[in-house]
């Protein structure tokens, strides 16, 4: 039976075709394993630990290129840097499975800019800023920041800055 043909279907078939569908899934998985584990054993000690620990290294740089900016604290503690690692692992795994190269995104930019090219925020590297998606999405997004971005990580605070902007007084331009 094919995706979606539930209707009729007793529980029970509907059951037997989710175990078939995780069977099936996990024979899958097991082949790309297989495949990926004989493709690694074709190579040196140097490229095996660079394939097998690619999130890590990709951590540690995205990390020294923040703290570089000013992004991050030198005195991250161990459970907030493995948190970090564990969105570029998962970044890693989606690429493996589905066949897509994945990137860890800034949800909001370390440098940010505005339709204009002027810089207008910077982020910050930490595990709730970071998400992993398909590498033409983040080449397409750039370091560009919308402020509806903001709003749906952020509701109250994007909230709060759009009122407060709005209740200033406009009265007198700046006069340059």
């Amino acid at each position: 039976m094919g995706y979606f043909t539930t209707v009729g279907m007793t529980p029970e078939e509907i059951a037997a075709e989710a175990a078939e569908a995780e069977r099936e899934t996990a024979e899958a998985e097991a082949k790309r394993q297989a495949n990926w584990e004989a493709k690694l054993a074709r190579k040196s000690k140097d490229s095996k630990y660079y394939w097998r620990n690619s999130a890590r290294r990709k951590h540690e740089t995205a990390l020294r290129r923040a703290r570089a900016l000013g992004a991050v604290s030198n005195e991250l503690s161990e459970e907030q840097e493995a948190e970090i690692l564990a969105v570029y692992q998962a970044a890693d795994s989606l690429s493996r499975v589905t066949g897509i190269r994945h990137e860890v995104d800034h949800i909001v930019p370390l440098v940010g800019k505005n339709k204009d090219g002027d810089f207008v925020i910077c982020g910050l590297h930490i595990a709730s800023n970071l998400r992993p998606v398909p590498w033409s999405l983040n080449r397409k997004r750039g370091d560009w920041f919308y402020i509806r971005d903001a709003e749906r990580k952020f509701p109250s605070r994007a909230r709060a800055v759009r009122e407060s902007a709005e209740q200033k007084p406009h009265d007198e331009e700046i006069p340059f």
